[in-house]
C-alpha cells in the first residue's frame, strides 16, 4: 500500500511534534498562508476552508455553474488537478497526494479525514461507447455520482469510477479499480476491487 503525504507546510506531519525546530514550523505556516491566499485570488469559484494547504502546481478548472468546496485543513499537494462542471464537496482534514485527478461532471462527495494517495483518479463520468456506428469521441459522456465516506484511505494509483459509493473507514489498495459499491470498514484490493477482509478482523473472507 502506498501512502500519501500527510505532512503540513514545510514538512512537519499533521498532529505530530515538529522535529525540525521552530524556524521550520514558522516557515511552513507562512508558506501555507501565502499559498492559500494566492489560491483564493486565482480561483474565486473554489471555496477553500480555513488553513487549507494548497501546494504549488495544484490546478483548478471550474466551469460556470460548477461548484468546488474544500473543508478546513485539507492538503492539496502539487500536481493535483480538479475539474468541475458539476458539484465537488470535500470534508475537512482530507489529504490529496501529488498528481491526483478529481473530475466532476455531476456530483462527487468526499468525506472528512480521508487519505488519498498520489496519482489517484476519481471521475464521476465516462465515455459512452454503446454504438459501433459512431466514433466514441462523438458519443458523449455518461455520468453518475460518487460518494466516499469519512476516514477512507485510497492507495496510490487507484481509480474510482462513476456511480460508486465507498463506506466510511475503508481502505482501498494501491492500483485498485473500484467499479462497484464497497461497504464501510472494509479492505478492498484488485481489478476490479473486491473486499478481502473487514477492518478489525485478521481473518480473510472466504472466496466464493
Amino acid at each position: 500500500m502506498t501512502t500519501t503525504s500527510s505532512v503540513g507546510g514545510g514538512g512537519e506531519r499533521r498532529g505530530a511534534p515538529n522535529e525540525f525546530g521552530p524556524l521550520h514550523r514558522i516557515r511552513g505556516s507562512l508558506r501555507r498562508r501565502l499559498g492559500l491566499a494566492v489560491a483564493r485570488l486565482r480561483h474565486p469559484r473554489v471555496k477553500f476552508g480555513r488553513r487549507c494547504d494548497v501546494r504549488p502546481g495544484a490546478r483548478f478548472l471550474v466551469a460556470r455553474g460548477g461548484t468546488v468546496r474544500f473543508g478546513e485543513d485539507c492538503v492539496l499537494d502539487y500536481g493535483l488537478v480538479v475539474e468541475s462542471r458539476g458539484r465537488l464537496e470535500v470534508g475537512e482534514r482530507t489529504v490529496f497526494g501529488h498528481h491526483c485527478t478529481v473530475a466532476s461532471d455531476e456530483s462527487i462527495r468526499i468525506g472528512q479525514n480521508c487519505l488519498i494517495a498520489e496519482m489517484v483518479s476519481i471521475r464521476d463520468h465516462d465515455h459512452a461507447f454503446s454504438s459501433t456506428d459512431v466514433s466514441i469521441v462523438d458519443q458523449g459522456r455518461e455520468t453518475a455520482p460518487i460518494r466516499i465516506g469519512d476516514n477512507v484511505w485510497i492507495g496510490g494509483k487507484a481509480t474510482i469510477t462513476k456511480g460508486v459509493s465507498i463506506g466510511s473507514n475503508s481502505v482501498i489498495g494501491a492500483h485498485a479499480v473500484v467499479t462497484r459499491d464497497l461497504p464501510a470498514d472494509c479492505v478492498a484490493v484488485g481489478i476490479p476491487a473486491r473486499v478481502i477482509r473487514h477492518r478489525g478482523s485478521k481473518v480473510p473472507l472466504v472466496e466464493e
